[in-house]
């Protein structure tokens, strides 16, 4: 089985990290390294032993640098196969093996989510497993066969570094929340690149969710624009849809969007989800 590192990026979350690890740890095989990117600080990071970790503190005077800190995450990778990890995740035993039995350079290989409805107090996968619920629009996917590249996300998927850097990794131009995602595989698709899914699963822990995410409401429309001067089309449309219905936005008939008033106090504490996806 060839060498492969593990990046994951970090703002809070200190006890997901730590239940993320042990999910690692408990793996049947482990990483050559694993790159942990923070965005705020290096206080309370605790790693176990037997695991090469290593801690980036990235300068970015911007509060959520998500492209940036992939970015330098994968720059910092010691091998050629780079699984990224959402910080939110417990990985399967057998997620990596599977991931790299498939990955290629001509590929970008990901897994399926399952949600805890709480932050657990220990990352035992085999332990929480059965208390995981499927996203409605994710478990009819199907494995083993090239997939819609809108289907990806960031939460967990493997690449090669060539392959990254034939991307042109994420575009830090989006700056926090939105859409830098999307524009990923919009990139990967231009080069060619194909997403598949294998038949293996992480656990996302519980954290409060909105919805739509009036928390994060400027930088979505921000990277929104952005977005739609590069590629020609607004994401996120049924967030953008919410957002009018809530009359913070209006879009005009040329994708154009204005922004009426910032959520209220009120907005955002009514857009909580009680779902834990």
């Amino acid at each position: 089985m060839s060498e492969f590192s593990i990046v994951t990026i970090i703002k809070g979350r200190r006890k997901q990290l730590a239940n993320l690890l042990e999910s690692v740890k408990a793996s049947t095989i482990h990483p050559y390294d694993i790159q942990v990117v923070c965005m705020d600080n290096l206080n309370g990071l605790t790693t176990p032993d037997g695991l090469n970790v290593n801690t980036h503190l990235i300068n970015e005077i911007h509060e959520l640098p998500l492209a940036a800190a992939r970015n330098l995450g994968i720059a910092a990778a010691k091998t050629d196969n780079v699984i990224f990890i959402d910080v939110d995740c417990i990985v399967s035993p057998t997620l990596f093996a599977n991931l790299l039995m498939v990955l290629d350079s001509a590929n970008i290989i990901t897994a399926y989510p399952l949600y805890l409805p709480v932050l657990p107090e220990a990352g035992n996968y085999g332990d929480l497993k059965h208390k995981a619920v499927t996203h409605p629009s994710r478990k009819r996917i199907p494995a083993g066969q090239p997939v819609e590249h809108l289907l990806f996300w960031s939460l967990i998927f493997a690449i090669q570094k060539q392959t990254f850097e034939k991307i042109g990794g994420f575009d830090e131009s989006f700056i926090g929340y939105g859409a830098e995602d999307t524009d990923f595989a919009m990139m990967f698709h231009k080069a060619a690149v194909k997403l598949m899914f294998i038949n293996d699963h992480v656990l996302h822990q519980y954290h409060d969710k909105y919805d739509p995410p009036v928390n994060h409401f400027l930088s979505i429309i921000e990277n929104a624009t952005r977005y739609h001067q590069k590629w020609g089309v607004l994401p996120m449309q049924r967030w953008l849809k919410a957002f009018a219905e809530l009359g913070l936005i209006n879009i005009d008939q040329a994708y154009n969007i204005s922004v009426i008033q910032k959520p209220t106090d009120s907005q955002i504490k009514n857009s909580v989800s009680p779902y834990p996806y």
